[in-house]
């Protein structure tokens, strides 16, 4: 990992998600970048590395499943990838862990739990 803050990206289409993980990220001392959708997530991954990319499973033009699996095909290295759900439940933590992310998280996300999640990945 290079030195300095850690870089992750927030790709959702609802802005109030955006908001409140962009600002536990910040409090976590992480520089944050955000994404209304999966074509603007491509946009910041074509353009910087990134430590972490949180997603939504359900966006208007693509869904995480794609998202991530273009980021499997077009970015080395590749970040972890954390997929976000209103509809999380096992069958789909199990399709989003078969499908290379790190973990499926429930929507709300707490942020108790995605601290967890870092402290995981990035111990």
């Amino acid at each position: 990992m290079a030195p300095g803050p850690h870089i992750v990206l927030i790709a959702d289409d609802d802005r109030l998600v955006r908001e409140s993980l962009g600002d536990a990220f910040d409090a976590f001392g992480w520089e944050v970048r955000i994404a209304d959708c999966g074509t603007s997530a491509i946009q910041v991954l074509e353009r910087q590395r990134l430590d972490l990319l949180v997603s939504d499973v359900d966006m208007p033009d693509m869904t995480g499943f794609q998202l991530l699996n273009w980021v499997r095909c077009h970015v080395p290295p590749q970040p972890p990838v954390v997929l976000m759900s209103a509809r999380a439940d096992a069958a789909l933590g199990r399709t989003a862990i078969a499908e290379g992310a790190v973990t499926l998280l429930a929507k709300p996300v707490e942020v108790a739990r995605m601290k967890s999640v870092l402290a995981t990945l990035f111990h």
